[in-house]
Order: C-alpha cells, then sequence, then structure tokens
C-alpha cells in the first residue's frame, strides 16, 4: 500500500511537470496542407509561416516562456519576404523558434519549378538558325508570359560596384544552369589594347537628392544626364538630403583585338557581356558589349570600368556569356527579354528545372532578441536567404543555403540611404536588397552596423551562392564594444558564382566577433574578409580559394591601422591560389596588429604570410610547409603607397575618427598613439619567431631588416618528423627534429581544427 502510493504519487508529479511544461512551450504547426484561417494548432497547421508569425505575436502571459512554429515537411514558395520585425510583425517579448518538424525536409523555396509539359520545341525559326545544328532538335523554349515571370536584366558585377538581386537565373537538376558562354570554361587572354577605356581617374563625384536615385543597383538620373553611374553611396551626417554619386564623365569603352574567330559569328553583339579581368587581378567586373568589328576583329565593350583594360598578364582574360549562338552543353540558356522566351538545353535526364524570381530576402528579422530558425532549406531566390539587424542571441542553425543570387546570411544594415541629416536604412523595399556597404564601410570605418550581439550562425552548409557565404558585423569600433557574435562550424563552398571579388565565404567587422571551426573553400577569392577590431579567426579549414585572382589572400584585411586585436589561430590553409600570385593571410597596404599563431600553411598559395608595410604583426609557433616563401614584408609606405601616411590622407582621417591617442584605443594598443611620431612608414615591431619551415623554397621574400626573428625559427628539408607527411598528416612525433630546434614549439591542436558534420 505504501509502494503503491509512492507510485501514485510521483505519476501525479510528472503529470503536473507535463502540464507545466506545456503551458511553458506555445507551439504553432505550418504544413502545406493547412489553411490560412486555421487555429495553428497540430491538427489544424496554417499553411505559411508568415501567418503562424501572426499567430506566435499575440501570445503574451506569465505562463508562456517560449514559443515554437513547427513546420512540417515539404516545399513552401517564397513569393514575398517573410518579415519577423519588432514592432511591425512582432509585437511579442517571448523567444522564438521556426523549424523542421522532426527533422522533416522542409524547402523555403524562391522560385517556381517548372514541368516537363512547360518545355516545348522552338518555334523560332530566326533562333533555329541561330543555334548551332547538333544543338537545335534539343534545344526547348519555355514562355515566361504564360508564367508570369519577369526575367529582369543583366547587370554590371564586380569590384566596387554594389551588389543586389541578380536577374532570373535557371537552376537543373539542382545545379546552377549557365548563360550560354564562350567558351564553356576557363577565358580568354585580351589581345592588344587600342583604348584602355574610362579609368577611375576620369570619374567625377556629383551630389542628388536621395528622390533622384531610382535605382541604385544600374544607374540614376541626376541633374547630370546621360552619365554611367559607377556607385552610389550616402555622404555623411553633415551634409544633408544628399547623397553621393559616382560619374563617368567620358563613358569611354575598352577597345582591343580578339584572335579567335567565335565572336565574328555572334548576330546580337550588343546583347552578349564580358566578365573577367581586365587590369588588375583582384578587380573583376562584368560588362555589355557594345560592338564587334567582326573585319579587324575588335571587341568595343559599352561602359567602362574601374582601372580600364590592358593585356599581357595571365589574370587579363574574359568570358562572354548572353550568346544564344553558343548553347552548347546541357544547362546552358539564353533569355530574349522582349519576347521573355526562355531557350534552354536540358540534359538527357532531367528530373528539375527551377527558375529564380523572388529578389527580396527570404526571411529577414529585425529588432527580434532570442529568435532561432533551425533545420530549413533556403534555395532558388534573385536575392539572399537571411537577412537581420538589431538583434541579440539570434541563432541560424543546421541550415542550408543555396542557389541563391546574393548571399546566405547577412548580419548587420546593408543598403544606406540618407534621411534629413541622419544615415539611415531600409527607406523602402530595395533598402534591404542592394547595397554599397563594403564600399561604404571603406569610406565610413567606424559605421556601426547596428549588427546586435550574441547571435550565432552555426552548423550550416552555404553553397552555389552568387555573391559570397555570409556577412557578420556587429559591435561599435569607436567604444571598441565586442559584438561576441560568431559563426562556426560552417561549410562554404562554390560562393562566388557572379560576383568574384571581395565577396568572401565569411565577411567579419565590427568588434569582438568570431569565426571557428569553418570549411571554405571552392572559390575564385578570398575565403575570409577582415575589416575590425578583437575578432578571432581560428580553428577553420580554407584550401583551394584565390583560385583566379591575383594579390589577394584566403585571409585578407588592410588599408587601416586602427583595426588591430585581430587573431589567427590554429587554423589550416592548404592548396590555395592557382596561377598567380596569392597569400595564405595577407596584411595589404599597412595593416597592423595581427597574431597569426599556431597555424599550419600547406601549399598557401606563393607566400604564406604576407605583411604589406604594416606594425605590430606578430607570427608565432607556426608551421609552413611546401609553399614558395614563408613570410613576406617590405615599406610601400614610404614608395608607391606613401600618400596613405601623408599627412590629411587616409590613414590619418581613420585614426583620428576612433580617437586613437585616447582611450579605448590608447590603452588597448599602447603603441597606437605614437603611429605617426614613430615614422609610419616603415614597418615596426613585426615579428617572425618560433616557426618551423619545412621543403620552403625560400624562407623570406622583402626586407628582412624590417622584421625581428627570433633565434627559433627552424627550417629543413625533407620529413622533420611528422606522423605521415605524404598523407598531410602533420601530427608531431615525440622524438622530432622539431624539438629538437625549437624547443618551445607548441604542436597545433590538429583534431580541433576542421567541420564536423552535425547529424
Amino acid at each position: 500500500m505504501k509502494y503503491k502510493y509512492i507510485i501514485t504519487l510521483f505519476s501525479c508529479f510528472i503529470l503536473q511537470l507535463s502540464i507545466t511544461r506545456a503551458q511553458s512551450v506555445y507551439k504553432i504547426y505550418v504544413a502545406n496542407t493547412g489553411a490560412e484561417s486555421a487555429s495553428g494548432t497540430r491538427e489544424q497547421p496554417v499553411n505559411n509561416v508568415q501567418k503562424a508569425i501572426e499567430l506566435a505575436s499575440k501570445v503574451q502571459g506569465d505562463k508562456v516562456k517560449k514559443i515554437e512554429i513547427w513546420v512540417r515537411g515539404g516545399t513552401y514558395y517564397i513569393d514575398h519576404s517573410i518579415d519577423l520585425i519588432q514592432g511591425k510583425t512582432w509585437t511579442s517579448t517571448l523567444p522564438l523558434s521556426i523549424e523542421a518538424y522532426n527533422k522533416e525536409p522542409v524547402i523555403f523555396h524562391g522560385g517556381v519549378t517548372v514541368g516537363h509539359d512547360r518545355l516545348k520545341p522552338v518555334t523560332s525559326k530566326a533562333y533555329l538558325s541561330r543555334f548551332q545544328p547538333e544543338f537545335r532538335d534539343r534545344i526547348r523554349q519555355i514562355d515566361l508570359k504564360e508564367l508570369g515571370i519577369d526575367p529582369g536584366q543583366l547587370r554590371p558585377v564586380g569590384f566596387s560596384r554594389p551588389f543586389g538581386p541578380t536577374w532570373m537565373e535557371v537552376f537543373v537538376n539542382g545545379a546552377p544552369g549557365q548563360i550560354a558562354r564562350w567558351p564553356n570554361a576557363g577565358t580568354v587572354p585580351i589581345d592588344s589594347v587600342l583604348q584602355i577605356g574610362s579609368t577611375i581617374s576620369d570619374k567625377k563625384v556629383v551630389a542628388v537628392k536621395p528622390t533622384e536615385v531610382k535605382n541604385a543597383v544600374m544607374a540614376i538620373k541626376p541633374t547630370e544626364v546621360n552619365k554611367e553611374i559607377v556607385s552610389i553611396k550616402p555622404v555623411d551626417s553633415a551634409a544633408k538630403n544628399t547623397t553621393v554619386a559616382v560619374v563617368d564623365t567620358t563613358k569611354k569603352g575598352g577597345v582591343f583585338f580578339y584572335n579567335d574567330p567565335r565572336p565574328s559569328k555572334w548576330k546580337e553583339p550588343k546583347k552578349a557581356w564580358l566578365s573577367g579581368f581586365f587590369m588588375w587581378g583582384y578587380a573583376d567586373d562584368a560588362i555589355p558589349v557594345e560592338s564587334i568589328d567582326t573585319i579587324r576583329r575588335i571587341i568595343k565593350t559599352a561602359m567602362s570600368t574601374r582601372y580600364g583594360f590592358g593585356s599581357g598578364k595571365p589574370w587579363r582574360a574574359y568570358y562572354a556569356y548572353n550568346i544564344p549562338e553558343e548553347i552548347d552543353i546541357p544547362g546552358e540558356y539564353y533569355v530574349d527579354t522582349d519576347t521573355k522566351i526562355l531557350y534552354v538545353l536540358p540534359p538527357a535526364k532531367l528530373s528539375s528545372l527551377e527558375l529564380s524570381v523572388l529578389e527580396t530576402p527570404m526571411l529577414q528579422v529585425e529588432g527580434v532578441n532570442n529568435f532561432q530558425i533551425k533545420n530549413i532549406h533556403f534555395t532558388c531566390s534573385r536575392g539572399m536567404g537571411i537577412y537581420t539587424e538589431r538583434t541579440k542571441g539570434l541563432r541560424v542553425n543546421q541550415c542550408k543555403f543555396n542557389n541563391l543570387g546574393m548571399m546566405a546570411v547577412f548580419v548587420g544594415k546593408s543598403m544606406l540611404s540618407v534621411d534629413g541629416d541622419k544615415v539611415v536604412t531600409n527607406l523602402n523595399a530595395k533598402a534591404r536588397v542592394t547595397g554599397d556597404i563594403l564600399q561604404y564601410i571603406y569610406d565610413n570605418t567606424t559605421f556601426d552596423s547596428e549588427g546586435g550581439s550574441d547571435n550565432g550562425i552555426l552548423n550550416c552548409e552555404v553553397y552555389q551562392t552568387g555573391a559570397g557565404g555570409i556577412y557578420l558585423s556587429g559591435g561599435n569600433r569607436i567604444a571598441l564594444s565586442a559584438s561576441k557574435s560568431f559563426v562556426k562550424n560552417c561549410l562554404i563552398h562554390d560562393y562566388n558564382r557572379i560576383a568574384k571579388t571581395f565577396m568572401p565565404g565569411i565577411y567579419i567587422a565590427g568588434v569582438g566577433n568570431t569565426i571557428a571551426n569553418c570549411e571554405i573553400y571552392n572559390a575564385p577569392s578570398v575565403a575570409i574578409l577582415l575589416h575590425g577590431n578583437n575578432h578571432i579567426i581560428e580553428y577553420n579549414d580554407i584550401h583551394s580559394t584565390t583560385l583566379e585572382v591575383d594579390d589577394m589572400g584566403a585571409i585578407y584585411h588592410g588599408r587601416d591601422p586602427s583595426e588591430r586585436g585581430n587573431i589567427v589561430r590554429y587554423n589550416y590553409l592548404h592548396d590555395l591560389g592557382g596561377l598567380n600570385k596569392t597569400m595564405g593571410v595577407y596584411h595589404d597596404d599597412g595593416a597592423c596588429g595581427t597574431q597569426v599563431i599556431g597555424n599550419v600553411f600547406f601549399r598557401a598559395g606563393t607566400v604564406a604570410g604576407f605583411i604589406g608595410g604594416g606594425q605590430d604583426n606578430v607570427y608565432i609557433n607556426n608551421l609552413f610547409l611546401n609553399t614558395r616563401y614563408a613570410f613576406h614584408i617590405d615599406k610601400r609606405l614610404t614608395g608607391w603607397a606613401k600618400g596613405v601616411v601623408q599627412p590629411k590622407g587616409l590613414f590619418q582621417k581613420r585614426l583620428e575618427a576612433v580617437n586613437y591617442t585616447k582611450p579605448p584605443y590608447s590603452t588597448a594598443y599602447p603603441t597606437l598613439k605614437e603611429y605617426f611620431n614613430e615614422g609610419p612608414a616603415v614597418p615596426q615591431r613585426n615579428k617572425f619567431e618560433n616557426n618551423v619551415m619545412v621543403n620552403i623554397e625560400k624562407k623570406f621574400e622583402g626586407d628582412t631588416t624590417l622584421v625581428y626573428f627570433g633565434k627559433h625559427n627552424f627550417e629543413t628539408i625533407g620529413d622533420p618528423g611528422f606522423k605521415n607527411y605524404p598523407k598531410q598528416n602533420f601530427k608531431i612525433k615525440r622524438h622530432s627534429l622539431i624539438y629538437d630546434n625549437v624547443p618551445a614549439f607548441i604542436a597545433p591542436p590538429l583534431k580541433k581544427i576542421g567541420y564536423r558534420k552535425v547529424k
């Protein structure tokens, strides 16, 4: 009887605990089989996430501690952004999560799936005559008008150009198709240049009213009409009601010869575009063709680029696209924007064909704390996956992002506009999808993006994106207040399909953020682009990046001596670069105050660690293996880059912007307050100590008098005692020569490095 009483009492306790727990978590269900007017219970789910947010926003009460939105498996077609915006679509103060129910496959889709019955034989005799004979019978057409799709217009993309949503893209069997191009792979060298075209020196700044800004991506029509707009950005708060436009005053395109006879066969050269590195290997561009002289074999472009056109370097090359005559491999396509007919060459086995439509972010989160989204797949959109600002405790967990025109996740403000005397964001729907934020931060280095704090993107996969992977900012640079946000354990690859330079796998800005345990690979340019202070980059596996560029690094920062306190430690950087000069870690143009500790550099580009004229950079306890140069240092600020350290020059402006002679900068970085007094043009206090170099062609490049070398750096040929050198197992054996020559060397924590797939 006594035991029966105890069991009954325990059962009552469990029942009460269940009731309390049920009361503390409020659940709402979403399913494709649901209804807009449903109550949101498991038995009566709503049919879209926005409706679930509306129901969740009304939930209040002392007993409810958390709200969970559970999304049943299926594909949810998103034709406008899902908004989670404090004060607008969200009024609750409770923590919220949106998650795939029981890990059922949930897809947020920003386009349309085209049925096989929509693929028709080509009816236009004019186009049939343009297609190559062996492919005419296999090419199919899709009437976009019948689908209600505006394909949009191609636009210039590349270095220093604003990013924004793409035109309509085609995805075949889950992979990006290719706008019909020549050649199908690789590039064609630029032959002799007749006219380099306009350069940045031919452009000038004009001021216009914000109301005159019609399209921040393409062009505007200010008081000076018929001028190409190269870029657009707001001015500082001292200038009211004005926006700066950089205007090309000449509009001279490049003119150059071509050798291959192929371009002579294109019937509408004015519709063709060129993409490539036209002058410098860190500046890609994509611009339209104006004309092709088939007699003299001359191409003339319809727009200028930032640096003009050149030849004679391996990266000065291009490919051409948007040419129907070049449809010759499965997945290639061409859109006639006048008739709105899509022509595509499908593969022999076509399982799916998708068209991107949505331009705005698939999910927008603003001013909301303690929100998590988990196990959702974002795909097939012209814009970005998730946009957030002013959040705290945000978690994007175990999500997948692919086939997006822009990036996967953007944390912090993007497009900037002007409202009276204030620089603000989000004046209209375009604000979240277009912008020149990278150029804006270059010109306004203390900009607070209001990215929030303690935000995390973790356990996600990002691939096949158009313009980078994850953009993370947060923290105040003037106050040196840390955001403590992070990107952890993410797999990021194949992320520069459209814009190739300065659109990194991870962009990190602000103060006190972390990138850890990510694997980043397969990209033409940078893996991690760094701005700001006191960031930590650790335990990452970075490889097969900087494949097409020149004078770039897998981890890159530069041109601001106030950006200090950053740590790059315990990373594996390997198999970097292509035919051009590239670096593992690149401290460009006077970058200062970074510690590079305990990393493994294996076949890490041309130079593993590159200091371009900066101060207080420290390399300690690194392994340099099978790379041409372990280290480089120069004093470029005394030569071609001396203008940045001149009185009232770029560096003075950037240092004064953070009050560098006063706390918190003078206390956080004690040497900084004497930056100009000590002679900023000559590198100082850079250190290279306790490093091991194995099978390096040459230890150092540049002026080695500009760096302090410790007594215990060790260089050797052969295997100094790794567990399995041929198989790249660089665990150091107990009796390795390394410990004999560098007694204080600490073995890199190899087991902690890299991405771990979450089941």
